[in-house]
């Protein structure tokens, strides 16, 4: 068991998310799948404890890089699933299938994460259509922009101390969109094609549901997509709180998460910072940071839910953290000094 914890095969596990969920829906009992996410699988995450399946290893080649291929497949058949029984489902059944397609959609999101760093159109396409489906039609771009001004709270996802996540998720959200579509931000030809083709797609997909009078359908995908929305947006803020500065070369920019569940669950995620320090790795190959959350995303959303204790518990994180760097930043000049005074 200890061996199979620590390979890369337990990130098969997290199909097991996707796979709940077409169960759940067939069987006509959606909250069963949102009772087991959001309440019993942050608890097993906190008994597991910490550490991830993989850190750092290559495996371009096992079988396990398709874990996220499986689990983007699984997951729209589990939305077809909800849709389809979204049509007829009576008001309680209805809600409990957009809360959970909304907390699998964002589940998806790091896999679909994975699949849009990878070099090809094929990926670039899959993962265009994959965050239409997640209602995010324009996160690939969002999101590349977000590597580009890490720690610009104008791209979304970062976060400045204080600010509560009830403030933060609609300003990232509505932030990423409009610097999506603002020609100033981009180097070679003005905004991407690909920006207005994804929104148009998701336009056609609503309206052709309101046209055929699939009115219950539109409220499910409006529904989830914002259920979606606000938990991606929220892990952003858990990542990025507290570092809405320029990153200097070799400082923290983004909290990790090392929580064994939440890694092996979202494809090793958690290790953020590493990502962002090169954006091509495939995720078995990304490690930790050592700047942690104090506990894995499951249970983290809950506390982000509550202002005063998220601020209770990261305010003195977010300063001890910058002290430290500051010293570092002051250390190194010191001995550059030292150094050149050597030289002279």
């Amino acid at each position: 068991m200890t061996s199979w914890c620590s390979s890369a095969q337990a990130f098969w596990l997290s199909l097991t998310l996707p796979i709940g969920a077409c169960v759940s829906s067939i069987d006509g009992h959606p909250w069963t799948f949102v009772v087991i996410v959001l309440f019993v699988v942050p608890a097993l995450d906190a008994m597991i404890g910490r550490g991830a399946p993989v850190t750092g290893q290559a495996l371009e080649k096992s079988a396990e890089r398709e874990v996220p291929c499986w689990f983007a497949l699984t997951w729209a058949c589990a939305v077809a699933i909800g849709a389809y029984r979204a049509a007829d489902a009576p008001a309680l059944q209805l809600i409990g299938l957009i809360v959970g397609c909304g907390v699998l959609s964002a589940t998806a999101m790091a896999h679909l994460h994975e699949l849009t760093h990878r070099p090809g159109k094929i990926w670039r396409l899959f993962s265009d259509l994959a965050f239409i489906v997640a209602g995010y039609p324009h996160y690939r771009v969002a999101h590349q922009l977000h590597h580009e001004n890490l720690g610009n709270p104008e791209f979304g996802s970062t976060a400045s101390v204080g600010t509560s996540v009830w403030r933060h998720v609609g300003r990232s959200y509505t932030s990423a969109l409009k610097s999506s579509f603002t020609q100033g931000f981009f180097q070679h030809g003005g905004v991407p094609r690909t920006v207005f083709q994804v929104t148009f797609v998701a336009g056609l997909l609503l309206g052709a549901a309101l046209t055929l009078h699939l009115w219950r359908v539109a409220l499910f995908y409006v529904g989830y997509a914002a259920v979606s929305v606000f938990i991606v947006e929220t892990v952003g803020y858990m990542q990025h709180y507290g570092f809405d500065q320029d990153p200097r070369p070799g400082a923290a920019t983004s909290w990790d998460v090392d929580f064994w569940l939440s890694n092996c669950l979202l494809v090793n995620n958690g290790f953020h910072g590493s990502h962002h320090q090169d954006g091509h790795l495939p995720y078995q190959r990304l490690a930790g940071q050592h700047a942690t959350l104090p506990g894995g995303y499951f249970q983290m959303l809950w506390l982000t839910l509550a202002p005063p204790l998220w601020f209770l518990v990261m305010d003195r994180r977010v300063r001890v953290l910058l002290a430290r760097q500051r010293r570092q930043d002051t250390a190194s000049g010191d001995q550059m000094g030292s150094d050149g005074c050597e030289i002279f």
